[in-house]
């Protein structure tokens, strides 16, 4: 039974009332907020944060999530910071707080697409999957609730967007959940922003008869009670309600027909131990009052495709007056609550995974046994809700979209997860804006950007269970798919080769594996340890093969690969250790790289004749040449080469130094 405490004209008085009804709340605490509150001059602040208080207050919710509650607005303004709250709140309100922040960071999002209702899903998975404390929602909840009682001072357009986006995220979340007291006003007081016409024709309509109905449920109550005991009816429960407008709106629209015409505005719920019951039951109420046909439903025999099972049927009771009537066992009305068939999937006629309406059901429980706590009556499963939810991440596109993925994903999953194509072109990933290695493993609430090559070129490394590069199964099929693919072509290409006579099979074969080496090299620089990650050699030393070397993840550029004795390495800011990572040249570090040397010489007549022969004799390419005269008759000649790696470059030196007037001829 929900407590209701009146209304109280200060925050203080409410403190005070509070803790006189809840001597297991310290006072103390809730005056040093108001002392908060008041230094701040945000006394409006108070009385908000008074009504969201109170509200979780009536649940009878324990004294850490009202306390919470009550500080949420502080928070939010930030008035308060998180090491001020642990300081003098304690560690647990803390995380509870933080917990609220953020959720409320996350529903924020202007981006998700309205239109797509898998999106508005994920997000509210996503809502419950960052909290580790189920009493965050409640608070947010709350909060929301607020917002809409507060809401008349809005502009109609400010209104409606409240409505809107409270309807979609936050109705779905209370339901699922349990909080129905909760539920009923958000969703009713949503309508009323949204449909002013048809609020305010139901609200009428209803409260010309709340007295009437009232009484009437009382009484049907009473006579069907009697006659079920007549009935020999061992055991049942009969509950009556009325229910809320935004449901009979909701009725009318799927009907299209008048509230006039909604039978069941007062309805009755009769539990019984076992099915047998369920049909004693119906036959005692329709043998005594007669039943409009087009409105029964028999879920037990027929249940609906969730599982959910209850004989709905809708009767001309006592004096006539039509009333709804719900006969199912009480296992049935556990299932309905907590199980795999839980009725929230029922009312909002979506599809969910078996799996995630488990977890539901789990949180439903979290939220009895956080009842219980208050009033002292039983022990409480300490079970974070991030556990619940370990086996799932929520992660953003670039556009908002959502994407669900396993726990230990990386940005690779994620590219196959989007498109096939995406995933097989995929060379580097931006996480919140920086760089990482596609080994990175994602949390729930980033924001993941794949850069793409023009063509396919994933590795077989991918595929390596210990290579951290994918962690789902969709991912690794698709790209095990690619490489079948793609060897059955290499085969197809070889049994149609026929080596001539005398031509040795290995060049009747090497064109064909260099088609396969086009599909499968690694990226153009081949470097290990950063595999398909988007990587450019740096311009300001120009490794080469051989080199050692290092990767530095920029900003935007992927990781560019240094010498490890470049001078700009050495340079950079302690800062920026995180961002080194090792790296090494791969086996098929082939091709021509750019590298610059400088000679020093007396110059001389065709010196740099000398010089340009010496290196066309080894085959060496010179990109680009220049020379600089000094004062003394001596010359730098700066050369750019285009050479293979290390042993190259070195024999290259080698040969300009026995030039004559040559002195010396270093790299730069």
């Amino acid at each position: 039974m929900v407590k209701h405490y009146e209304k109280h004209e200060t925050p203080a008085a409410w403190i005070k009332a509070m803790g006189e009804k809840r001597p297991d709340i310290d006072r103390s605490l809730y005056l040093r907020a108001l002392h908060i509150y008041d230094e701040k001059s945000d006394m409006d602040g108070a009385a908000k944060a008074t009504e969201i208080a109170d509200m979780l207050l009536n649940l009878d919710l324990d004294a850490e999530t009202v306390l919470a509650a009550f500080l949420y607005p502080a928070v939010k303004n930030h008035a308060l910071h998180q090491e001020d709250i642990t300081e003098h709140f304690g560690v647990a309100v803390g995380k509870l707080l933080s917990d609220c922040m953020q959720m409320q960071s996350l529903s924020k999002l202007k981006s998700i697409n309205k239109n797509e209702p898998h999106q508005i899903e994920n997000l509210r998975k996503m809502l419950l999957a960052m909290v580790t404390d189920i009493r965050a929602v409640l608070i947010i909840l709350a909060e929301r609730l607020w917002k809409l009682r507060d809401a008349k001072s809005l502009t109609p357009g400010e209104q409606k967007k409240l409505a809107e986006e409270t309807l979609e995220l936050y109705a779905p979340l209370a339901n699922r959940i349990g909080i129905w007291q909760l539920k009923w006003e958000i969703e009713d007081l949503c309508l009323r922003y949204l449909d002013l016409a048809a609020y305010t024709s139901i609200a009428k309509w209803l409260s010309s008869r709340r007295t009437e109905r009232e009484e009437y449920l009382a009484k049907a109550i009473k006579i069907f009670t009697d006659l079920l005991q007549n009935g020999s009816i061992p055991k049942f429960e009969i509950h009556g309600r009325v229910k809320h407008i935004y449901s009979i709106y909701k009725k009318m629209l799927r009907k299209n027909v008048p509230v006039e015409e909604i039978y069941d505005v007062s309805a009755m719920r009769v539990l019984v131990p076992d099915v047998a019951d369920c049909y004693g039951v119906l036959g005692i109420l329709q043998s005594e009052y007669q039943r409009i046909p087009q409105e029964f439903d028999d879920y037990i025999a027929q249940p609906k495709p969730n599982g959910y099972q209850s004989i709905h049927t809708v009767l001309y009771g006592p004096d006539e007056k039509i009333v709804e009537v719900q006969i199912r066992t009480f296992e049935m009305h556990q299932t309905s609550e907590l199980g795999a068939a839980s009725h929230w999937r029922y009312k909002e006629g979506m599809t969910q995974e078996a799996a995630y309406e488990m977890k539901i059901a789990l949180l439903r429980q979290i939220m009895a046994w956080q009842k219980d706590v208050s009033s002292g009556t039983t022990d409480v499963l300490d079970q974070p809700v991030q556990d619940i939810f370990a086996d799932r991440v929520y992660v953003f596109t670039p556009l908002g979209d959502i994407i669900d993925l396993p726990t230990g994903s990386t940005p690779l999953d994620f590219a196959y997860h989007v498109h096939s194509e995406v995933g097989h072109r995929c060379r580097g990933a931006k996480v919140d804006g920086k760089m990482v290695p596609l080994t990175h493993v994602l949390q729930t609430g980033n924001r993941v950007e794949i850069m793409t090559a023009k063509a396919p070129n994933p590795s077989r490394d991918w595929l390596n269970v210990h290579s951290g590069y994918l962690k789902s199964g969709r991912a690794r099929s698709i790209l095990a798919h690619y490489f079948r693919l793609k060897d059955h072509a290499v085969d197809k290409e070889l049994s149609k080769a026929k080596p001539a006579p005398v031509q040795p099979v290995k060049k009747m074969i090497e064109p064909h594996i260099e088609v396969l080496r086009e599909s499968t090299q690694k990226s153009a620089e081949s470097i290990s340890g950063v595999d398909s990650l988007l990587t450019k050699i740096a311009l300001c030393c120009k490794p080469l093969p051989g080199d050692s070397i290092i990767g530095y993840i920029t900003q935007n550029r992927g990781v560019s690969i240094h010498r490890r004795d470049c001078s700009n390495i050495a340079n950079l800011s302690r800062n920026d250790a995180n961002r080194f990572m090792d790296v090494s040249w791969g086996k098929s570090s082939t091709g021509r790289y750019a590298v610059d040397i400088v000679a020093l010489a007396h110059d001389r007549s065709n010196l740099l004749r000398d010089i340009t022969g010496a290196l066309s004799n080894e085959e060496v390419h010179v990109a680009g040449l220049r020379t600089q005269l000094h004062a003394g008759g001596d010359a730098s000649i700066y050369i750019t080469l285009m050479i293979n790696g290390i042993e190259e470059l070195n024999k290259a030196v080698e040969v300009l130094q026995q030039i004559n007037q040559v002195i010396d001829v270093r790299r730069l």
